[in-house]
């Protein structure tokens, strides 16, 4: 090693073991020395430069009994003496009768903390220890710190313990920190055994972890000794003071982990409960969510008087796609909840994710409130609770401030405490609107923000994510696949809530003495009742006489309250409802051009302006702010506005588009992507204002999108056309084309032939008179289930991933083959393979296989890969490894070895 190496390994070797305060508690003393000799040993370890004894995370007793044994490995006389020296000076007296082993010993079997320690004598040897290791350092002996020390944040560290997946190393200052890099666990693989009592050494950095959310900085002290328990000693924190609390654990023969509590034997979530203290916690988090609750029924009591309370009464249905919840495809979504709430203790080395997505309006908020109050219900024991944390109105600028400011209130919870629960499987944590969080505002790199806390589960836990579109999971879940810097990638389940069926509506109005028929409702109307909102907006205005047409009475809803606000002081109106309509709507569009759930007060100033097409008087601008349909909410000293909801937003957005020239509507919609609710509101307002389609809008956005030199199906605009595109032309007769268009639910039906050409497509269904062309697109799922196979042209399966027909559903190319009746080819040409694989790869989840044959391991949603056979696909794996298209990872998991399948950057898409 050269000389500035050896310069500064000696720097950091003498911050790692330099003496501390003399005046700083004996117990963090005692903790030092043992630190010293796992620096020593260490260092021994290192000079041996070839596999060693050493076993992690060690002793006391264990690290002096390993530098007597290998010192020899220093290879010089004067430094193995001082080694030993500093390994016997455990035997050190420290107070009358006692030795430093013997007190540390003491402490660590639940023994009283250290009295009467002679101070002078404990500093004297931590001194003489660190002067000792440091000359045994100087005479370089070390030709290869690394994997022992490494450098962690600049700082360096020493190793306390490794696994399969990960190790930990100890800085001077501060918790241990994961490690994750291939390079050092080969490294340590090669040098360091596993010793017979991995698990119980994991189970204690799990301890030391869980604990950081509870503890005082810097208090805990563990001892972990083979064939004892593990014992911790460390300082409660609480709002009242802190508490010294020793505790033991161990391992059943089963591996259970377990706590030895004063009252006996209790299972590991039984200490969480108590340190946390289970009922007050709870009582708190009810205190919390009673208030958000409140706050969500006085919105909707100021637009629909006396009529929300009846929505709890009609169950929501969620349909479930892809993840953990088995193969229940429709369900409501308390049984949902259910299936959740009773996986939380499966653990498959992968953190559950799951995105609960649907339309502004469709009752998400509700649906989750609902969820976290059940969980919180009394006379539950230790089922998991969901801690419910709404974005709306935050200045939080990350998930982790979030968490910390969401659990301040309760006194007991910060972010460490919350993800320990999480871990545990105590808790579920649920993030009502992660779209709408800052630093989530545009949907480039949502897993930002949501990286840290899936690091810090470790592949534990469960974690439920609300968003408005399936757009932002979509980018989440390619995000989660191609990152490269994931360690631990989540398994994602996604719950889209179901439009509301007639069932739904019906059972609602007749609670309301409401008539809901179908055949005098106009189709414009009937399009819009699939959600919560707008069947309650259709409620209020069918008791309301049916004055105004349907739209304009849901605006006039919102606005009638923000009028008798906005008096001057003389009590006149200062805004008429259509000037306050076109502010909103200007509103609608800064908010949805720049991304983000609120505006600032000069924005909002400057929408009134542009609405008005003048300037505002004084008042104008004072009396602005006190509008109800915006709710208020500071932020870095400043207002900021953001509408009270979503469907509200959506709404006056449509009308926005609706007011401006197709030229000017088309460039909008280019940059913002639009939802299924707001291609619909745009729809209904063109039907009412002009009384036609907006076909001409669609023309003008298909030519933009067209131009693109460098396509993406994930353009705003090409999002924006396949909503769009399937209102107007989803259901017609005759011919009918479409070019780029991304859309995750499309419709079919009508008569003749549709041509959809680089087209992008979730779930397409295809009615009985209907044929199908496609051309360079990419269909997830094909459902012919109500119509025939023969709908399909040519050789259009083959950009088809799923097909469903009414007795089967066929995956890949050879089952849709079968499924159709064709003849399977003898030859398949190899780029149709690998491109088959491609596709796969990059639009699903993380993907798991053995490690000995790359098969799926009973893992159904990845029998895709044995579609060409078994051995096609290990072959493809090994082509793509050796282009260095794809790493494999070891996963540390029960049952066969598995490894994870890491797509790298030069993956090119198909």
């Amino acid at each position: 090693m050269s000389n500035a190496r050896i310069a500064e390994l000696v720097d950091g070797i003498a911050d790692l073991i330099d003496a501390p305060d003399r005046h700083q508690a004996p117990l963090k003393t005692l903790a030092h020395v043992e630190f010293q000799l796992r620096v020593l040993g260490l260092l021994c370890a290192a000079a041996a430069d070839a596999p060693t004894t050493l076993t992690t995370p060690g002793s006391l007793d264990i690290w002096s009994r390993y530098i007597i044994l290998h010192c020899r490995s220093l290879d010089c006389e004067t430094c193995e003496i001082d080694a030993r020296l500093v390994a016997e000076s455990v035997n050190n007296e420290v107070a009358k009768g006692t030795s430093i082993r013997r007190m540390r010993n003491q402490v660590f079997h639940g023994g009283p903390d250290p009295e009467n320690v002679d101070l002078d004598a404990l500093h004297r040897v931590v001194s003489d220890n660190a002067d000792r290791i440091l000359k045994i350092c100087k005479h370089g002996h070390v030709s290869r710190p690394d994997p022992f020390f490494i450098r962690v944040d600049d700082e360096l560290a020493a190793l306390n313990d490794y696994s399969e997946a990960f190790a930990t190393y100890w800085p001077r200052r501060g918790p241990a920190t994961e490690v994750m890099r291939q390079d050092i666990l080969e490294a340590l693989r090669e040098l360091v055994p596993h010793s017979g009592d991995r698990l119980l050494e994991s189970f204690a950095i799990d301890i030391q972890k869980d604990l950081r959310g509870f503890a005082e900085r810097e208090s805990v002290q563990v001892r972990v000794v083979p064939s004892e328990p593990i014992a911790v000693r460390w300082d409660l924190r609480t709002s009242s003071g802190t508490i010294r609390r020793f505790d033991q654990f161990g391992m059943t023969v089963d591996h259970t982990r377990v706590w030895y509590s004063e009252s006996g034997s209790k299972s590991y979530k039984e200490f969480l409960a108590d340190i946390c203290n289970w009922e007050l916690l709870k009582e708190r988090l009810l205190e919390q969510l009673e208030e958000q609750v409140e706050h969500e029924s006085q919105i909707s009591e100021e637009l629909f008087p006396n009529l929300k309370r009846y929505i709890t009464d009609v169950p929501a249905r969620v349909r479930v796609t892809e993840g953990g919840l088995g193969d229940r495809r429709d369900c409501t979504i308390a049984e949902a909840c259910e299936l959740i709430t009773s996986q939380t203790d499966n653990y498959s080395s992968q953190t559950h994710l799951i995105i609960l997505t649907g339309e502004a309006g469709s009752g998400k908020t509700h649906s989750l409130l609902q969820f976290a109050r059940e969980s919180l219900a009394y006379g539950k024991e230790l089922s998991p609770l969901a801690v419910y944390i709404s974005s709306s109105g935050t200045s939080a600028n990350s998930l982790n401030t979030l968490l910390d400011a969401s659990m301040a209130r309760t006194r007991i919870l910060d972010k460490s405490s919350v993800l320990a629960l999480c871990r545990s499987g105590l808790a579920i944590l649920v993030i009502d609107g992660f779209d709408e969080l800052l630093g989530f505002r545009t949907y480039d790199d949502p897993l930002s923000g949501l990286k840290p806390i899936l690091d810090e589960l470790r592949g534990k836990g469960t974690i439920i994510l609300s968003a408005r579109s399936s757009y932002s999971e979509a980018r989440l879940r390619r995000n989660l696949q191609q990152h490269p810097a994931l360690d631990w990638p989540p398994r994602v389940t996604s719950l889209e809530l179901q439009p509301w069926r007639r069932e739904q509506l019906r059972e609602l109005t007749s609670r309301l003495a409401v008539e809901a028929t179908e055949q005098n409702m106009p189709t414009e109307i009937r399009q819009l009742l699939t959600t919560p909102f707008f069947c309650l907006a259709f409620a209020a205005w069918a008791r309301s006489g049916r004055i105004q047409d349907f739209l304009q009475f849901v605006v006039d809803s919102c606005l009638q309250r923000e009028r008798r606000k906005l008096r001057g002081q003389r009590g006149t109106e200062l805004f008429d409802s259509e000037a306050l309509a076109n502010i909103f709507s200007e509103v609608a569009e800064l908010i949805a051009r720049n991304a983000v759930p609120e505006i600032s007060e000069e924005d909002l100033e400057l929408a009134a302006s542009m609405a008005l097409a003048r300037d505002l008087t004084n008042e104008e601008k004072r009396r602005l702010s006190s509008l109800c349909g915006m709710s208020a909410e500071w932020s870095e000293d400043k207002l900021s506005f953001k509408f009270t909801h979503l469907a509200i937003a959506e709404q006056f957005f449509a009308r926005q588009v609706a007011r401006l020239p197709h030229e000017q509507a088309a460039a909008l919609l280019f940059n913002v992507p639009i939802s299924t609710l707001c291609a619909q509101l745009i729809v209904s307002i063109w039907r009412w204002e002009y009384g036609e389609t907006p076909t001409g809008l669609v023309n003008a956005l298909q030519e933009k999108v067209e131009a693109v030199e460098v396509y993406d199906p994930r353009l705003p605009g090409a999002l924006s056309l396949g909503e769009l595109w399937a209102q107007v032309y989803g259901t017609g007769d005759g011919p009918r084309i479409a070019r780029r268009i991304t859309v995750e639910d499309l419709d079919l039906d009508g008569s003749g032939r549709v041509t959809l050409e680089g087209a992008h497509v979730q779930n397409l269904t295809v009615g009985k008179r209907v044929e199908l062309l496609l051309k360079s697109s990419y269909v997830v799922r094909l459902d012919v289930s109500n119509s025939s196979t023969s709908v399909l042209i040519g050789d259009s399966y083959k950009q088809v991933r799923e097909l469903l027909t009414y007795n089967e559903l066929a995956v890949g190319p050879v089952k849709i083959k079968q499924a159709l009746g064709l003849a399977q080819d003898e030859t398949t040409d190899a780029s149709e393979i690998d491109a088959y694989f491609k596709a796969n790869l990059l639009g699903g989840a993380p993907i798991l296989v053995s490690s000995r044959d790359y098969a799926p391991d009973g893992d159904l949603r990845l029998n895709w890969v044995l579609a060409y056979g078994l051995d096609v696909w290990q072959d493809f794996v090994r082509r793509m490894k050796e282009e260095g298209k794809i790493t494999l990872e070891r996963v540390a998991t029960s049952g066969r070895r598995k490894v994870r399948l890491r797509l790298t950057e030069k993956l090119d898409a198909p």
